[in-house]
């Protein structure tokens, strides 16, 4: 019998899937991020619009650069890390798709 706490963990899994990175960057852009550098496959985002955040989800600490790795498709875990980083939730950002 599979438990409860197995089954919530796995939906929690299967809300993010693996996107493009150029979907990616639509979203930080839309929320106030704007590509600063790219050097190789790495592209180097950095937060420019303090406003445009706060309005959308309050007052939060978040980072001001963010590198996103130029790979078709970006893989849950890297995805996860950048939402982390931004201080987002999983819900939060598929929002923003």
């Amino acid at each position: 019998m599979v438990s409860l706490f197995l089954l919530k963990r796995c939906k929690l899994v299967s809300r993010l899937k693996s996107l493009d990175y150029d979907i990616v960057l639509k979203a930080l852009v839309s929320i106030g991020y704007a590509v600063n550098n790219q050097k190789g496959s790495h592209i180097v985002m950095r937060f420019v619009d303090k406003q445009k955040y706060t309005t959308l989800f309050g007052c939060r600490k978040n980072e001001t650069m963010v590198v996103i790795p130029a790979h078709k498709p970006l893989g849950k875990g890297m995805l996860r890390t950048i939402i982390r980083e931004i201080d987002l939730s999983v819900e939060e950002f598929n929002k923003l798709l």
